[in-house]
């Protein structure tokens, strides 16, 4: 099969997919659907407000982003499992934008409006309520920000607060492409443990960044910070938040090309 695209045949793939979808990951979707109910059963039996819910919920859907490719195409690497995916009568750049299309856009698209849902249902129960009104209210939507504190910055007039504040928006499409394409890229590479590989991976990474990051910061001599003012340095500190943000909406970008690039290249060179 040729890698030109073909309107009738990419529709067979999506179709072919949606068909497996709930079949592969319906039982994982439910489960994380459940655990925002479960919080609120055990708040409500304990008679106390729940007021991270919104957390909890961006929380999963990351889950989800991260599940989704080795349930859905857990076998298309598989040299013996794997020949009906090579079977399919579509081109690679088909296949790979059907799986493009429902491990970024789906995946996180039904997971938020079932999980809303039922926020909303439970939200909804007169009386004694664990939940003080509608998630729309204080929603912040899907940062990775609101999963880790790393302590507060001065950040007003910043770049970084436009970014936060009135792009969030593309932070969050951003974010959802860069998670995609990592869990995607293992998801071709690895044949058994892929998740557990990949998080264990991405773990080491983390540790040994987080140890650069902390010699480099031990070395630098802050004494000249002295002869400034507290809004000269508040200043300094909003230019580096403003270079630190653009190098990682970039890195963001160009990491998630690559990694999605190296996933077709995959698609299209795997052998059976």
């Amino acid at each position: 099969m040729n890698n030109t695209f073909d309107i009738k045949r990419f529709g067979n793939v999506v179709r072919r997919d949606g068909m497996s979808y709930f079949k592969n990951f319906g039982w994982t979707l439910v489960v994380l659907w459940s655990i925002p109910v479960i919080f609120w059963i055990m708040t409500y039996v304990s008679d106390g407000v729940y007021t991270n819910r919104d957390i909890l919920i961006s929380l999963l859907m990351w889950l989800s982003l991260i599940i989704v490719p080795s349930r859905l195409y857990k076998d298309v690497n598989d040299s013996r499992k794997g020949m009906l995916y090579a079977m399919t009568p579509a081109s690679s750049l088909e296949k790979f934008l059907s799986m493009f299309l429902y491990c970024v856009i789906v995946t996180p698209i039904v997971y938020m409006l079932g999980a809303i849902a039922i926020d909303t249902i439970l939200a909804l129960k007169p009386g004694t309520n664990p939940y003080d009104g509608f998630i729309f209210k204080d929603f912040n939507g899907l940062r990775l920000s609101d999963l880790v504190h790393v302590g507060d910055v001065a950040m007003n007039g910043s770049f970084a607060e436009h970014i936060l504040n009135k792009n969030q928006a593309l932070i969050n499409a951003v974010q959802v492409l860069y998670v995609s394409s990592i869990f995607m890229f293992t998801n071709m590479i690895f044949k058994k443990r892929k998740l557990s590989k990949t998080i264990g991976i991405l773990t080491l990474i983390g540790i040994i960044l987080t140890i650069l990051f902390v010699r480099i910061v031990t070395d630098i001599d802050v004494e000249f910070l002295d002869d400034y003012t507290d809004e000269e340095i508040t200043a300094f500190v909003n230019k580096v938040v403003d270079y630190f943000y653009y190098i990682m909406l970039s890195l963001s970008v160009i990491l998630s090309a690559v990694l999605l690039y190296f996933t077709y290249y995959k698609i299209k060179r795997q052998t059976y």
